[in-house]
């Protein structure tokens, strides 16, 4: 895999895309969506600040917004900038179960030999395994101790701080009869694994997807599953140039 630094649109968010945002904006007042949840907040100014707003716009009633952060530094600033949509709700936590994740990690192919994708980008060329161990651990800003690995241990002091993993998975309820929105843009190293997540958590049922990132490791294979035509998933816009793919399973 080629380093994403090096790729000539890496700073170019998707929030930034202007059809991006008009294709929120017909989602949200064409369709009955009533739980959006974002893998991903990051600061809470790009992807999330845009949903938010196409909410407001669409002029229906606000579904139920939940927006996953993993790093504590960064989850405290998101709060900060999401106070002007009270029905955002930031989570401090994974999106999946971090033990499960670390595996997914440890074993996925494409990250442990990412020099056979060629054409794919990666974060991190040299120990990505590691690296991307960190990131869903809280460590994008070094929150926790450099290097530590996740275990049962690592799982209870987390706990103590209120952080949250299975965040996904605590919804299943919730998911039973919603049509809900997934924004799929968190930890580079488990973007696939959420995919999958998601998939399995629907079993078959409505939903629409919003891929971030779709010629990185992140979602290079998710996008090619919304892509297969016996997959369930018709594409609603994409850009190539930018890189993001929405979608939806099911009539």
């Amino acid at each position: 895999m080629k380093r994403y630094a090096d790729y000539a649109r890496a700073s170019i968010s998707m929030s930034q895309d202007s059809m991006f945002k008009a294709t929120l904006e017909w989602l949200f007042a064409e369709n009955d969506i009533d739980l959006v949840v974002e893998c991903g907040t990051y600061l809470g100014i790009g992807s999330t600040a845009s949903m938010a707003q196409a909410i407001i716009n669409s002029g229906k009633p606000h579904p139920e917004f939940i927006t996953i952060e993993a790093d504590e530094l960064i989850y405290n600033e998101a709060v900060e900038n999401l106070k002007k949509f009270p029905f955002v709700t930031p989570v401090w936590g994974l999106s999946v179960d971090c033990v499960a994740a670390r595996e997914f990690i440890l074993q996925d192919d494409a990250i442990r030999h990412h020099e056979q994708y060629p054409d794919v980008f990666i974060d991190y060329v040299d120990n990505p395994v590691e690296t991307y161990i960190e990131e869903i651990e809280g460590q994008l800003s070094k929150t926790l101790q450099k290097g530590a690995s996740y275990d049962v241990e690592s799982k209870r002091i987390l706990e103590g701080r209120r952080f949250r993993d299975n965040v996904l998975g605590s919804l299943v309820d919730k998911l039973e009869n919603a049509t809900p929105l997934f924004l799929l843009d968190s930890a580079s190293g488990i973007g696939y694994f959420e995919f999958q997540t998601v998939g399995r958590m629907m079993n078959g049922r409505p939903h629409f997807v919003i891929l971030d990132d779709i010629h990185h490791l992140k979602h290079f294979r998710s996008y090619r599953d919304i892509s297969d035509e016996n997959g369930g998933y018709t594409i609603i816009n994409e850009s190539l140039e930018n890189g993001w793919a929405i979608a939806k399973y099911g009539e």
